[in-house]
């Protein structure tokens, strides 16, 4: 099923019955957009397009995007189309990378999991094998959750600035997509021990603070790197969470991410753990010295100064009936 490549998009790549479901209209006019080089996006985008018909949607336009700087155009010509549902395929890069498309639009959005960490799709509540996601894009119901928007540009879930960043830069696609999550752990033991401690002034809704950080983290939704990093953040809290792990010590570093790992949290009130700061702020501008790599939901984009904002309930997405956050 494998078709033409036109500017590292796959045209072609549609089963020969996709356009038309068994239940005929009575299903969701789709488009389907799968990143190709995710980590599961090549497999993912034929099981993908066979469990939709079986399903009863009507797949109006199928790609396997192999180039991921193509994705962008694609999705926002299929957001300005007139389908029902444009699903898009991919992990937490590919989705940050085109979400802005469908920001404060009518414009449904479906999710299928199919990168290393889901962060994003974890943070809405849905499940991560294949079969179950597609039966909520027909099943689910519309929700409607924040975005954030870093110096103009609107991201899922997370931004993250110190080690996180430098460890997103050090593991190439190909580590991610044949290792996985280890992959990180992998480039997380070399960069950890080169790290230093960087100077960053946080301004936020109550006002300036001046840290020696090691690491900064912006949340939209609760889960980095797949594990429930900032729990207190929610999709639809209308406001970021900022947290701060202070140094210059790597110690707490350390032991922040092992309580993430084991999925607790730091206790701020606890004075053993006083070099953990946390914000709640629907606006924050953060300066560094030196500048720092700024990673966007695990892809490294910018450098510091940045801008960070709340975009309130500015996605209608396709989640679980059991979710909370309808409307």
């Amino acid at each position: 099923m494998t078709g033409p490549l036109r500017d590292g998009v796959d045209d072609q790549n549609r089963s020969p019955d996709a356009a038309a479901a068994p239940l005929g209209a009575t299903g969701p006019r789709v488009a389907l957009i799968v990143n190709a080089r995710s980590r599961t996006g090549r497999a993912g985008f034929d099981t993908a397009c066979r469990l939709l018909v079986a399903r009863g949607c009507t797949i109006a336009a199928a790609h396997a995007v192999a180039d991921p700087a193509a994705l962008p155009a694609v999705v926002a010509e299929a957001a300005a189309g007139t389908h029902d549902l444009v699903v898009i395929g991919g992990g937490d890069g590919t989705i940050s990378t085109t979400v802005g498309a469908f920001a404060d639009r009518d414009r449904v959005l479906g999710l299928l999991p199919l990168g290393t960490a889901n962060s994003f799709a974890k943070a809405l509540g849905l499940p991560l094998a294949l079969d179950e996601a597609v039966d909520v894009l027909r099943d689910g119901v519309v929700a409607r959750v924040d975005l954030g928007v870093l110096n103009g540009r609107h991201f899922a879930n997370a931004v993250a600035i110190g080690l996180p960043a430098d460890i997103a830069r050090g593991t190439p696609h190909r580590v991610k997509r044949w290792v996985g999550r280890s992959g990180y752990l992998l480039v997380a033991a070399v960069r950890f021990l080169r790290h230093r401690a960087f100077r960053a002034t946080v301004t936020h809704d109550g006002g300036t603070a001046t840290f020696e950080a090691l690491e900064l983290r912006i949340a939209n939704g609760g889960f980095q790197g797949g594990v429930p990093v900032l729990p207190t953040a929610d999709v639809d809290s209308g406001d970021l969470v900022i947290r701060v792990i202070k140094g210059p010590s790597r110690r707490a570093l350390l032991r922040v991410w092992l309580q993430a790992l084991r999925g607790t949290t730091p206790d701020t009130s606890d004075p053993d753990q006083s070099d953990v700061v946390v914000l709640r702020s629907r606006a924050v501008s953060i300066e560094t010295d030196p500048p720092q790599r700024v990673s966007v939901d695990g892809e490294v984009v910018m450098r510091t100064p940045v801008k960070a904002e709340i975009a309130p309930r500015a996605l209608r997405v396709m989640v679980p009936r059991t979710a909370a956050r309808h409307g």
